[in-house]
């Protein structure tokens, strides 16, 4: 049986209920530089994070302005939404406060920005929690590809395959796969998987958070690795 040597956090989606807040931001930024995305339409980008999302926005919709001009919308209109509304998923909280009690390694592997995580970690009052905090911006590309979950294992000093990683989104399950890590996905209902991401993962739960919890991850775990 495999030794579990940390747990990985996908942040938006996955730790907090933020992604119908970037939802929000992601349309307002799209809307602001001429074009128009329905929310069915943005269900296929859930979990890309800026580095991947906004070149493809760019090249859709033929939109002129800089990546760093386009960042800079998202992230204000977002943080503008998040700072009085954003929380945290109890149930993923008490996954990690599990970890922590069990001294196994905890870390963000996120594609927001490194302010990004910092404040909402920070308002949502996790932030000490976690000995490592990555974003896909410190790294050559973001999910689907590996590098940050990668990059996180480093930082940790532990073995990609001894990491489990917790993500909501196809993307982020695929980049996990690529990493040599297993999964536990959450997806929300509305999630598109139009690439069969979700496969990858070693646990769903369909449904997302509203069927997770914390003593049906942890009786997976203790079932699956030496803890």
């Amino acid at each position: 049986m495999t030794k579990l040597e940390a747990i990985l956090f996908d942040m938006d989606g996955t730790l907090m209920d933020s992604e119908p807040l970037w939802l929000r931001a992601d349309l307002a930024m799209i809307a602001s530089y001429g074009g128009f995305m329905s929310e069915e339409e943005h269900d296929a980008y859930i979990g890309m994070g800026a580095v991947t999302f906004i070149p493809m926005i760019k090249e859709k919709y033929g939109i002129e302005a800089s990546y760093e001009e386009l960042r800079e919308f998202q992230e204000r209109t977002f943080l503008e939404i998040a700072r009085s509304e954003i929380t945290a998923f109890p149930q993923m909280v008490a996954l990690v406060h599990w970890a922590i009690g069990k001294n196994i390694p905890v870390g963000i592997a996120s594609g927001s920005t490194n302010g990004i995580i910092d404040e909402m970690c920070s308002v949502t009052g996790i932030l000490d929690l976690f000995q490592v905090r990555v974003s896909a911006q410190e790294v050559e590309e973001g999910k689907p590809e590996p590098h940050v979950f990668l990059e996180a294992a480093r930082r940790l000093q532990v073995r990609p395959d001894g990491c489990l990683v917790i993500e909501d989104s196809p993307v982020g399950v695929e980049a996990a796969y690529r990493a040599g890590m297993r999964s536990i996905a959450v997806p929300p209902p509305m999630v598109s998987d139009l690439n069969g991401h979700l496969n990858r993962a070693d646990l769903v739960f369909q449904g997302g958070m509203t069927v997770f919890t914390t003593e049906k991850a942890t009786t997976w775990i203790n079932s699956e690795y030496q803890v």
